[in-house]
C-alpha cells in the first residue's frame, strides 16, 4: 500500500511538471517503503525526485518511537549526487516495537523531511534444536526467527557460548558442561524476552572411575572371566602370549580387595565361561593346528567341580545361560554354526538348530527376559528364544565401532550396554523397551586396549582393560567402574 502511495505521489509530480514546464524547478523527498523488518533490523527505501541537477550534503532517515521525533535515531548516508533512490539500514532497534520513520536531506536550505511511515519490528520465536542429545563442547543448532546479535542461550541456568548467528534465524551454540544427569531445558534470551523450548535437551552420560589394577604385574590374553556371589573372576589364558596363567584373581567389589584362587583343572586358552561353567579351549600355546582341551567344570562360590569331558571341539565359542541351561554356540574348530545345550538337571548335552550366522567369543551377547541377544560380525543384533529353539533378527544394528571384535554386553534394569570392542572406546545403551540406541561417554585410558573381564554389580558396570599385545611397556591391567547415569 505504501509503495502504491509513493508511486501515486511520483506520478502526480511528473504530471505536474509536464504541465508547468516553464515554472520554477522543484526537488521532492519521499519516504518510499520499508524493504525489510526483523527483530532489531530495518531496511528503508527513500527517493529524491528533482527536475534539475541536485546535490545533498547529507541524506538518510530519522527513526523514533514517538511521532514527534523528539529523540530520533539518525541514519546518515552522507552526500548524494543527483536524484534517485537511496537505502538505509539500522540494526539496533528494540524487538516488537513501533517506530515512525521519515527521510531527510540537506540541499543547502537546512534539513528537509519527507512523509512519515509507521513500522513495527518483529518478535523473536523458537522453532527447533538439534541434536536433542549430546555432550559438553559439542555444538547444538537452534532454529528460530528474529534473533538479535546480543542473543544469549542457557541450558537451565548455565549460560552457553553462542558461536555464530546466521540470518537472524540460526544459532550455533557450544554445549556447556553438565551439572547433573537430568534433562535440561534450553532457554534463549533475545534482548529482554526469554524464550524456552518445551522439549528437553539430554546430556550424554556415563562416568568412569579407575578403582583398581590387577594385583599382579602381568597382562592376560585369551582368558576367561565370570562372576558369582563371591566376586569377579579373571584368569586362565596366557601371560603376554608367552606362558599360561594357571589360576584366577577374584575381586570383591564390597571390600575392593583381590584374592588369588587356585584352579584344579588344566591350563587353557580360548575357553568359554559363564557364572556356572568353564570348558573347552586350547591345551597348548602357539598357533594352529591346535591341541584341543575337552575339560568341563562346574563353578560355584565355594570352588570348582569337574564334570564329564566334552565330546566336541570348542575354541572361542559363545556361551550363555538361560533357564538354568548352558548354551554353547559356534567354534573356530569344528562346526561354526553348532548350538549345543547342557541341561543342568540331566547333565546331558543336546544339539539344537544351527545358528543363522557364525557366532563366537568375539561377538558381544547379553540375556534379557529369558532370551539371548548377540551382535554378529556385521553389527546386526540377533535374538535367540530357547522356548522355540529359534533365532530371529531384531532389525537393529549396533551403531558403534566394531573395532577388532571382542566387545562386551551386559544388562542393568531394562537397559543393555554394548561396546568397548578391541581398540575401540565407545559404549552404547540399548533401551529394551523402546529398542533404541543411545551413545554413552567413551572410556578413558589407552585407546588400543580391550576388555578381558566385565561384570555387573548393582547399578554399575565393571570392566578390566588390558593394552593390546602390540603395545610394549609396563602398562597395568585397569579395572574401571562405570555409572551409566554419571557425568
Amino acid at each position: 500500500m505504501r509503495k502504491f502511495l509513493s508511486l501515486g505521489i511520483l506520478a502526480m509530480l511528473l504530471l505536474g511538471w509536464a504541465c508547468t514546464e516553464d515554472e520554477e524547478e522543484s526537488v521532492i523527498l519521499v519516504t518510499e517503503e520499508v524493504l525489510y523488518t526483523s527483530g532489531e533490523q530495518v531496511r528503508l527505501l527513500g527517493r529524491l525526485i528533482a527536475n534539475q541537477p541536485v546535490k545533498a550534503s547529507d541524506h538518510g532517515f530519522y527513526l523514533s518511537q514517538d511521532e514527534s521525533f523528539s529523540m530520533p535515531i539518525v541514519i546518515s548516508l552522507g552526500t548524494k549526487e543527483g536524484a534517485g533512490r537511496f537505502v538505509g539500514l539500522i540494526d539496533e532497534l528494540t524487538i516488537g516495537s513501533s517506530y515512525f520513520v521519515k527521510a531527510f536531506m540537506d540541499i543547502g536550505k537546512g534539513l528537509e523531511f519527507g512523509n512519515v511511515i509507521e513500522l513495527s519490528t518483529l518478535n523473536p520465536g523458537l522453532e527447533s534444536f538439534l541434536p536433542a542429545f549430546g555432550s559438553a563442547t559439542e555444538t547444538v543448532t537452534i532454529l528460530g526467527r528474529n534473533f538479535t546479535k546480543d542473543t544469549r542461550v542457557f541450558f537451565n541456568e548455565v549460560e552457553a557460548e553462542v558461536l555464530n548467528i546466521e540470518f537472524e534465524s540460526r544459532l550455533s551454540v557450544k554445549i556447556p558442561p553438565a551439572t547433573s544427569a537430568d534433562p535440561v531445558f534450553i532457554k534463549v534470551l533475545v534482548q529482554d524476552k526469554l524464550l524456552s523450548f518445551d522439549s528437553p535437551f539430554e546430556y550424554q552420560t556415563g562416568a568412569y572411575q579407575l578403582i583398581s589394577t590387577f594385583p599382579e604385574q602381568v597382562k592376560l590374553y585369551d582368558n576367561v572371566s565370570f562372576q558369582n556371589s563371591a566376586g569377579f573372576y579373571i584368569g586362565l589364558g596366557n601371560i603376554s602370549k608367552n606362558e599360561f596363567y594357571t589360576g584366577f584373581q577374584r575381586y570383591n567389589p564390597a571390600t575392593s580387595s583381590w584374592e588369588k584362587i587356585d584352579w584344579p583343572g588344566t591350563s587353557r586358552n580360548y575357553a568359554f565361561a559363564t557364572s556356572n561353567y568353564i570348558g573347552a579351549g586350547v591345551a597348548k600355546l602357539g598357533r594352529g593346528p591346535y591341541t584341543m582341551n575337552y575339560g568341563f567344570w562346574k563353578v560355584s562360590a565355594s570352588g570348582f567341580q569337574q564334570l564329564a569331558d566334552l565330546t566336541f571341539d570348542s575354541r572361542e565359542s559363545l556361551a550363555f545361560e538361560l533357564n538354568q541351561n548352558l548354551y554353547v554356540v559356534g567354534s573356530k574348530e569344528g562346526d561354526s554354526l553348532a548350538v549345543r545345550k547342557y541341561a543342568a538337571a540331566t547333565k546331558q548335552w543336546t544339539t539344537l538348530s544351527p545358528s543363522p550366522v557364525a557366532f563366537g567369543a568375539a561377538n558381544p551377547h547379553f540375556e534379557y527376559q529369558g532370551k539371548a541377544y548377540v551382535v554378529d560380525d556385521s553389527a546386526a543384533l540377533w535374538r535367540y528364544d530357547p522356548a522355540t529353539d529359534s533365532w530371529s533378527s531384531t532389525g537393529l544394528t549396533y551403531p558403534g565401532s566394531l573395532g577388532q571384535g571382542y566387545g562386551i554386553a551386559h544388562v542393568i534394569g531394562s537397559k543393555a550396554y554394548v561396546g568397548l570392542y578391541r581398540r575401540a572406546t565407545d559404549l552404547w545403551e540399548l533401551d529394551m523397551n523402546t529398542m533404541s540406541w543411545k551413545s554413552k561417554n567413551a572410556i578413558p585410558g589407552i585407546p588400543q586396549s580391550f576388555t578381558v573381564g566385565s561384570f555387573v554389580q548393582g547399578e554399575s558396570l565393571y570392566m578390566m582393560r588390558v593394552p593390546d599385545i602390540s603395545l610394549a611397556g609396563p602398562y597395568p591391567m585397569e579395572l574401571y567402574q562405570f555409572d551409566p547415569n554419571g557425568i
